[in-house]
């Protein structure tokens, strides 16, 4: 278990795949699609150690003693720059650039949450704006929106 760290322990915006599951509510949480094998990212962390999870479309709120006895390994997927992918390319978002706090607020008024998929419609001749199609609309951004926006490959 070298490898692997507890929910209480994982970093915002990362992305895990659940490994194990050492707590007496097991099935609960089996129950609720929280297996071994799962693959979730984790959205907030409360001040009193409560962790916010996406599994899928669903959200759930783990408090911070049941979220240390559930072990997860990091996930490593390639993040893509959504500036430079082809046309086409269908994207998932899994986060956004701790450089750019100041669009955050923006993105998520968007409906650019982690886990929402979106995909590369066009790039303007100079590589500013660039229109994704997300939650059946299309929406342009700019070079700043689109760098503070962490996505990888579907």
């Amino acid at each position: 278990m070298s490898n692997l760290i507890s929910l209480a322990e994982a970093k915002v915006g990362d992305r895990y795949c659940l490994v194990k599951l050492m707590c007496s509510n097991t099935q609960q949480l089996l129950g609720m699609g929280l297996a071994p094998g799962a693959i979730i990212s984790i959205l907030h962390r409360s001040d009193r150690g409560a962790v916010m999870v996406a599994l899928d479309s669903k959200r759930f709120c783990i408090n911070h003693e049941l979220a240390q006895s559930i072990f997860l390994k990091l996930l490593e997927l390639p993040v893509v720059n959504l500036r430079t992918a082809p046309i086409g390319t269908r994207l998932r978002i899994i986060g956004y650039a701790s450089t750019a706090p100041s669009y955050k607020r923006k993105l998520l008024a968007m409906g650019l949450t982690p886990g929402t998929e979106v995909e590369v419609v066009r790039h303007a001749p100079l590589g500013d704006p660039t229109e994704i199609r997300v939650r059946g609309f299309h929406l342009s951004l700019r070079k700043d929106e689109a760098d503070a926006l962490k996505v990888h490959l579907l």
